[in-house]
């Protein structure tokens, strides 16, 4: 007796090695799986400009960065600066101070996306709240008041429009790199339950619709698999939206099974069996055969270095 639906994606024809170079944007969800892919030694750029979750919000960021825009829209709070494409965890003390931080990471972007094979982008919610005297979508609205933005549903042909224009930039400027979309499967309940349906299934229409047209682009299905397969509470946080550590590790285990060759797997067990002998806090740490046992460790973590020059290993 089956007590689930059960859902495996089918292996993907892109195949990522250790020496790849990943670039991941978008919603909290793609934190995860940057964690997850830089927790395995693989070179992740991450939320260069912090949490985003509206199609709109990551267009405006990527493009800014790919074509070496200059203009950074600011806002200040109290003694703090903020960007308006950007997450509040980016700030500065001064207007000039925060134009330089954000014009470094647009060349960071920029850099990572020419030496990277795969662009994660991870769309979070339809929704967008665009600046009334600004006259565009931001990325965070810095706690200021509702009355300076107008909160809308977007089409989902205006983001397949600006978002097509946005992929044939890309393959122009970066033709090796591949791009692959998912939808956050957390759940914006601010908005309502109802509308944040309205919601995911604008994304999931339109990520379906750019893989479609564009054969350098693929979906990875992190929200069905949450939302059909895992359709159980005890996957969530306790706030209900977030997946849990659970869910969090089933969906990491569908996208190795995807993208992962055997030999990208062997080499991955390889490293998260080493990292956990190293990370295991013994009982007895002064003796003689803990010490044995993490000089065994390190040795074997540096031949496979040694072996795997490409490896990013970043120690716990």
């Amino acid at each position: 007796m089956d007590f689930k639906l059960n859902f495996e994606p089918a292996p993907s024809a892109l195949k990522l090695v250790h020496s790849d170079s990943i670039v991941s944007i978008g919603s909290c969800f793609s934190e995860e799986m940057s964690n997850k892919l830089a927790g395995v030694c693989f070179r992740v750029f991450e939320n260069p400009f912090g949490t985003l979750f509206h199609p709109d919000a990551l267009l405006n960021v990527l493009e800014a960065s790919i074509f070496d825009s200059e203009n950074v829209d600011s806002v200040q709070r109290d003694d703090l600066f903020f960007s308006w494409d950007s997450s509040s965890k980016i700030y500065a003390k001064s207007e000039q101070e925060l134009r330089t931080i954000i014009l470094q990471r647009r060349k960071e972007t920029k850099k990572s996306l020419s030496d990277a094979k795969l662009l994660i982008v991870t769309f979070g919610t339809a929704w967008k709240y665009a600046h009334k005297q600004l006259n565009r979508t931001v990325g965070n609205c810095h706690k200021e008041q509702v009355s300076n933005f107008t909160k809308e549903l977007a089409s989902i042909e205006s983001m397949q429009n600006s978002w097509t224009s946005l992929l044939q930039d890309l393959k122009i400027q970066f033709p090796n790199l591949q791009v692959l979309f998912s939808v956050s499967p957390v759940r914006h309940k601010k908005d309502g339950l109802i509308e944040n349906n309205q919601s995911k299934a604008r994304l999931i229409e339109l990520v379906h619709s750019l893989v479609k047209q564009n054969n350098h682009c693929h979906y990875f299905p992190a929200y069905e698999i949450v939302i059909d397969e895992l359709r159980d509470y005890r996957f969530y946080a306790e706030d209900l939206v977030h997946p849990n550590s659970l869910a969090i590790n089933y969906i990491w285990e569908a996208f190795k099974k995807s993208y992962f060759d055997a030999d990208t797997q062997e080499l991955t067990n390889r490293i998260l069996q080493i990292k956990a002998t190293l990370q295991h806090k013994s009982l007895h740490p002064n003796s003689v055969a803990n010490s044995q046992r993490i000089d065994k460790a390190r040795a074997s973590r540096d031949r496979l270095l040694q072996d795997n020059p490409s490896l990013n290993w970043l120690d716990a």
